[in-house]
């Protein structure tokens, strides 16, 4: 997952459910950004690397994706090329267009919350109230909100929990 998933989730309320019910793994890279002392959400993620809510694991290799990329997308990227984790949770564009070009599997926050409903792991009011709330603080284009919305379990099946 990378930090703009990780803080936009924290927001929406989102995240805990997440975490609950999924192996998260993030590179050195996106665990730096998650805890600079003083940001939103920074004593949260803390706590979270604490427990082994989120385990950190450097995926050891200088993986060039060949277009320019944030360093938290990249490692987040280059980790699950080196076979760490089912799929990529990245609301980074231009990490998710590469990811969709290159065939690896991703969703973004508002997908994740979505699947978390569909699996039973949060109610209705829930998902809907932090689904708005993700709708809000993220910067979701209008094409990507209409297939989230009309997103269902069988386009979904490949990252339900």
């Amino acid at each position: 997952m990378d930090s703009s998933s990780a803080i936009l989730l924290c927001r929406c309320g989102g995240i805990r459910a997440l975490l609950e019910n999924s192996c998260c793994i993030v590179p050195p890279s996106v665990r730096d950004e998650l805890t600079v002392k003083g940001h939103e959400g920074s004593e949260f993620f803390n706590l979270c690397f604490e427990k082994g809510l989120i385990r950190v694991e450097d995926a050891g290799n200088d993986f060039n994706p060949g277009i320019s990329l944030h360093k938290g997308e990249r490692d987040v990227i280059s980790l699950f090329a080196s076979g760490r984790g089912d799929y990529i949770i990245i609301d980074d564009g231009r990490g998710a267009a590469y990811c969709r070009s290159n065939g690896i599997p991703y969703i973004n926050a508002l997908l994740a919350v979505k699947i978390l409903n569909i699996c039973g792991k949060t109610g209705r009011d829930e998902t809907a109230a932090s689904y708005n709330r993700l709708k809000e603080y993220g910067r979701y284009s209008a094409a990507v909100i209409d297939w989230a919305e009309r997103a269902g379990a069988d386009e979904l099946k490949f990252f339900l929990l």
